[in-house]
């Protein structure tokens, strides 16, 4: 979806600039390009380049490309400024800029602009730090799509700052306002759809904050708002336990092990698992806040059955004892059953949270799921409620 390939361009743009590294002195350009090629090798990422080239604080790698997952991104000429430090006592860059973008492929044209990575830093080899790479700002100023010479898809504004201080790290990101016009270019079932719905253009944005006690290895997101005005708010947050700088390097080791030798991923896949068991679940939740799209799904569903509204959602609401059944476990089933007929009759808002009175274990979690599914929403403190004025 185009939506989707105007988010692939901005968060490789991203990704690939927070971990192109600069040089510290003229003379130790190749140095550092051999410093920056072992730290992305650790994140799982190759980096390459046809050459360094150094004018005072600045450095330039020529010809810089990503590979990641089997995808090359080509950066090109890249120019770290102000850059200091050394391969021991890691890399310090002021700025780096980034060319704008500006490709067609086909019918599709993509640009983007005012690219810019902040404060970026690489740990040395002798640094005991829980972030190999670490940037104060890097944002995105435009990304334009066209396809068949009209505009299909715009984004501005993308951001993301982090902080730092003595327990841990702290990240606010805005990825932007985001317009995408379902009438210009090709049309698609995609775009058809969306036109049927009543929903020729869409515009909105995506923001939130998080954070990271590597000590504790408390892991937050509170929370990420993808908020649609025409159609709806969706919120997700979450307080995660046990991701500790120890765990991401046993997953890190996991994942070169499996990417190396391929036939031992049954047995890597045990060892993630044991990994996994590290973890434990503080809260989460899920909410939903409806502005004019479960009504339109629903006249759009009823009308590809046959129906009319009230009877879809007759429909819809009489599975749902039949379809929760599975859980055996009649109090749950009939808590959801009556927050989605309510909402279902009255969109308002939806949420489902989890809110246990201390830090569930991943181990007892995945223990419940596969033996005893019924005990779920007692472990988790599981809850579905509708219409919440206080989502509103």
């Amino acid at each position: 979806m185009r939506i989707s390939l105007a988010r692939r361009v901005v968060a490789g743009s991203l990704l690939l600039a927070a971990l192109s590294s600069s040089t510290a002195l003229a003379a130790d350009a190749d140095a550092f390009g051999t410093r920056l090629k072992d730290v992305a090798a650790k994140q799982g990422l190759t980096v390459t380049y046809t050459g360094t080239e150094a004018s005072g604080d600045d450095v330039v790698l020529k010809g810089l490309a990503v590979v990641d997952n089997g995808e090359t991104a080509t950066l090109g000429d890249i120019t770290f400024e102000g850059v200091t430090g050394s391969d021991a006592e890691g890399w310090t860059v002021k700025r780096v800029p980034f060319d704008d973008i500006d490709v067609t492929k086909d019918d599709v044209h993509t640009v983007a602009n005012g690219m810019v990575i902040e404060g970026l830093q690489i740990a040395g080899t002798g640094a005991k730090t829980v972030a190999p790479v670490y940037f104060d700002r890097a944002a995105v100023a435009n990304v334009a799509i066209e396809e068949a010479g009209e505009q299909v898809f715009t984004l501005e504004g993308t951001e993301i700052t982090n902080s730092a201080d003595g327990d841990g790290y702290a990240t606010d990101f805005n990825l932007g306002s985001f317009n995408a016009d379902f009438t210009a270019g090709k049309s698609d079932e995609g775009a058809e759809v969306m036109k049927e719905l009543g929903y020729p253009q869409l515009s909105g944005s995506i923001s939130g904050s998080g954070s990271w006690n590597p000590k504790s290895g408390e892991l937050t997101l509170d929370p990420l708002e993808i908020d649609v005005p025409q159609a709806g708010t969706f919120t997700f947050s979450y307080l995660l336990g046990g991701y500790t700088p120890s765990f991401i390097q046993s997953l890190a080791q996991i994942q070169q092990q499996m990417m190396s030798n391929p036939e031992s991923n049954q047995a890597s896949g045990m060892a993630i698992l044991g990994l996994i068991s590290q973890l434990n679940l503080g809260s989460l939740e899920l909410a939903y806040v409806d502005h004019s799209l479960t009504p339109k799904l629903l006249d759009y569903y009823a009308k590809q059955n046959g129906q009319s509204h009230d009877e879809l959602v007759q429909s819809l609401t009489g599975a749902l004892p039949m379809v929760l059944g599975y859980l055996q476990n009649p109090e749950f089933q009939q808590q959801v059953t009556d927050a989605v007929t309510t909402f279902l009759n009255d969109p308002q808002s939806l949420t489902i949270s989890i809110d246990p009175d201390k830090p569930v274990p991943a181990t007892q979690i995945i223990g419940a799921a596969m033996g005893a599914p019924q005990t779920l929403p007692t472990v988790l403190q599981l809850q579905v409620t509708a219409n919440d004025a206080d989502a509103e």
